[in-house]
């Protein structure tokens, strides 16, 4: 299974983002052939990247919809580039997903994926925006034990629950049930996106990060009833029949 969706986890020295890849993308605040965008004209020709993992909140409620001041923020390298969102009437525009693996894998990318996907649903609120925020303050928390990043990231997890409990993430597998030469491609199919969040605070396993519930795996399920919900773990070997329950629905 890849993480492809819709085809589908501040200081210097910084990585940059060069404009060759940007272009290619199609991802420039201002047009790469220096004609004006919609950011007063200004282009962009590289974006230098946090490999740090220290993260200043630019507010409380920072990377949870629907705050908007990550846009404001000025570590933020992602506040002038175009997210391009999928569209179903045009599927081929979208650069969303190419932009985030673009981002450097591991510790040195950590950052950079928080505030782009916090600038993703400032733009576009969306529970696959909100859970990959809370992925990416996860993983920031995993390198950097801070516990306002760790309330942070529960804190955007609950808003997957209490925001869109019924969405959706596009995965894409089984890339031999077609022919190779199939011009569709691999098969897409969705995901809950209620079932992952509480699969990640469940099982350490589920994103190869430290639980930001510390402690026994069964206190998770006190975190979530406190938030209203109740969580039937997924089983082994896929993992794949976890269920979310709304308490007193």
């Amino acid at each position: 299974m890849s993480y492809t969706s819709r085809a589908i986890p501040g200081s210097f020295p910084g990585r940059v983002l060069g404009a060759t890849l940007l272009c290619a993308l199609g991802a420039l605040a201002a047009g790469c052939d220096g004609s004006p965008g919609p950011n007063d004209g200004e282009v962009i020709n590289a974006i230098v990247l946090p490999t740090d993992t220290l993260l200043n909140l630019a507010c409380a409620d920072v990377g949870i919809f629907t705050e908007r001041c990550v846009l404001e923020d000025p570590e933020n390298p992602f506040a002038k580039v175009a997210i391009i969102e999928f569209d179903v009437n045009n599927p081929d525009a979208t650069n969303k997903f190419a932009l985030f693996n673009s981002i450097p894998a591991g510790r040195t990318g950590a950052k950079a994926r928080f505030y782009f996907w916090a600038t993703a649903l400032a733009r576009r609120a969306s529970g696959e925006n909100q859970f990959y925020t809370a992925l990416a303050l996860h993983e920031l928390w995993n390198y950097n034990s801070d516990p306002i990043v760790q309330e942070q990231a529960l804190k955007a997890y609950r808003s997957v629950l209490d925001n869109f409990f019924s969405s959706v993430t596009v995965f894409s597998c089984c890339e031999n049930v077609r022919p190779p030469d199939d011009p569709r491609g691999p098969i897409p199919f969705p995901v809950g996106l209620n079932e992952l969040t509480a699969d990640n605070l469940y099982r350490t396993d589920a994103t190869g990060y430290a639980r930001l519930v510390p402690g026994d795996p069964l206190l998770v399920q006190e975190v979530l009833l406190e938030w209203g919900y109740r969580y039937r773990p997924a089983n082994p070997p896929d993992y794949t029949d976890g269920l979310v329950f709304v308490n007193g629905g």
